[in-house]
């Protein structure tokens, strides 16, 4: 059940001086957080069952919980070990339960109120925090542009030499209220990160000629990489609501150092063999008259133009296939999936 009476901002301050999410930049442990919830749990009821998964994060903020773990001994004799968990105890205002073995559960033993960070993101923002925690430790001019990057999906799974590289080249551009970053119909030259301030988009559609605000941008989203993977023309207006600061990572370097490997391409045959073995699923990315005249059956419908905010209705674990009429907007389409953090290949 969840519960929304505890703000981001509190969480976000009681997690911060609480290990190990004290590891974690404060634009990453915001979107954890969000991404978590706060849930609630009555008396008795079972958080974790013995048997399942239990590599999920529990920070427990109020209640007391049991946790039971059944084991044999030096004798080969079965035994059963209980312990109680409860906020406050150590250090901190919270309590933390993480790697629970598969013989074990976990109840609440009063009303619980607590935070369930899914076990594998947590382990994958923890380890890019640690990479860099290393590896950059004497790159203090970077650590700006290191926070804020990580934050954005692709560059999680490019090497360390390109993330680097990157970092290296990216240009700082202060921008004001009002200002236009790209205009419909330019060329591509830049992507586009959000360190302070938003960003709107506006779109017109080709069908109807009307233009409209299709998204909204904030701190550590990214843009303009449309253009740039299909080398042609933007294809919408990006302005500035408030006062801002951008990070611009010009083509030449896109191309060399965040383009490769991330758009990932499918053939037909191994496509239709992992829809077959319910590996993944097909999204249509075409314009809602393209698709109503003929699509793949079972295909998810998400326009190109409509991705960013039509993210939040498909399913973050399923494995997506895009296609459209020629691969240049699956190209897209892909890349797009891919910084949000899903699984994503482009129909070849």
């Amino acid at each position: 059940m969840s519960d929304t009476s505890l703000s981001t901002s509190a969480l976000l301050e009681r997690l911060s001086a609480m290990r190990p999410f004290s590891c974690l930049p404060t634009l990453q442990l915001v979107q954890a957080i969000q991404s978590a919830g706060v849930e609630t749990a009555v008396a008795g009821a079972t958080l974790i069952g013995e048997g399942e998964n239990g590599r999920d994060y529990l920070v427990l903020l109020e209640g007391e919980l049991e946790v039971s773990r059944r084991f044999r001994n030096g004798d080969g004799m079965p035994e059963i070990k209980i312990a109680r968990l409860r906020p406050g105890e150590g250090a901190g205002e919270m309590a933390l339960l993480h790697g629970v073995p598969r013989q074990a559960s976990v109840r609440a033993l009063t009303a619980a109120r607590y935070l369930r960070f899914e076990g594998e993101y947590m382990e994958e923002m923890l380890a890019w925090s640690q990479r860099f925690t290393r590896e950059l430790t004497g790159l203090a001019g970077l650590r700006t542009r290191m926070n804020l990057v990580r934050q954005i999906g692709p560059f999680r799974q490019l090497p360390l030499e390109n993330v680097q590289r990157a970092f290296e080249a990216l240009q700082a551009r202060d921008v004001v209220a009002g200002a236009t970053v790209v205009r419909h119909g330019e060329a591509g030259d830049c992507y586009y990160l959000i360190e302070r301030g938003l960003a709107e988009v506006w779109r017109t559609d080709p069908l109807t000629d009307e233009t409209a605000c299709v998204a909204a941008l904030g701190p550590g989203q990214a843009f303009g990489e449309e253009a740039l993977l299909v080398g042609g023309f933007r294809n919408a207006t990006v302005k500035m609501m408030t006062n801002g600061k951008l990070w611009a990572l010009g083509k030449p370097d896109f191309d060399a150092l965040v383009k490769p490997g991330l758009v990932e391409e499918i053939g037909a045959l191994a496509a239709q063999e992992m829809v077959r073995r319910n590996e993944a699923r097909w999204l249509d990315c075409r314009y809602d008259v393209e698709f109503e005249e003929s699509h793949i059956p079972s295909a998810a419908h998400a326009p190109l133009d409509l991705l960013r905010e039509q993210t939040a209705t498909l399913d973050t674990n399923a494995t997506y296939i895009v296609y459209c009429r020629s691969g240049r907007r699956s190209t897209c389409a892909a890349y797009l999936l891919r910084e949000r953090g899903f699984k994503a290949y482009s129909l070849s």
